[in-house]
């Protein structure tokens, strides 16, 4: 009887202790979170270039405008990226069984029509891969490697563009 009355206690505490600092969350279902997800979807993403670039482009449509492209846009967001490749692991004949694939992008949020600069941010993700005899399995590591960089950059710029306009329209 004594364990319940604690934990209904600190569960109690726990709450309002909570409650008491501000901490609400990200994806509460209310009228503020569907003003968020109708921002959202006023971005237009700009192209990205390579191939990895296509394949963020279309992570962040599928986490920030998941209905389709934005008709009348109010947003842009322009993502420059980079990556890089570091062999690791070198055995004595100088060849690698290890390689680490890094992606850095900076995005920018702009205002569509006026071209402000709104929000901005680097974002990095790391992977890596096992490098084998065979050519082609290395090729399709890497590409799933940065792909899963990608994935992950993906939904960081995705947080920071809702916390973003959380924050934009609770000062409204």
């Amino acid at each position: 009887m004594w364990l319940f009355k604690t934990i209904a206690i600190s569960l109690m505490s726990l709450n309002l202790f909570i409650t008491g600092c501000g901490f609400q969350p990200l994806y509460k279902h209310d009228a503020t979170s569907h003003n968020i997800l109708k921002e959202l979807s006023l971005i237009r993403i700009a192209p990205i270039e390579n191939r990895i670039g296509q394949r963020l482009r279309n992570f962040l449509q599928d986490d920030i405008t998941p209905r389709g492209k934005p008709t009348n846009p109010s947003y842009e967001l322009i993502v420059k990226m980079n990556k890089t490749r570091r062999d690791l692991v070198l055995l004595q004949d100088a060849t690698s069984t290890f390689a680490k694939i890094s992606l850095h992008a900076s995005y920018t949020l702009t205002n569509f029509e006026t071209g402000a600069t709104l929000a901005s941010g680097n974002v990095t993700a790391k992977t890596g891969f096992t490098i084998t005899q065979s050519e082609y399995a290395n090729i399709r590591a890497e590409t799933e490697a940065a792909s899963r960089a990608s994935r992950e950059i993906s939904y960081d710029i995705a947080r920071r563009l809702t916390l973003f306009l959380k924050k934009a329209t609770s000062n409204n």
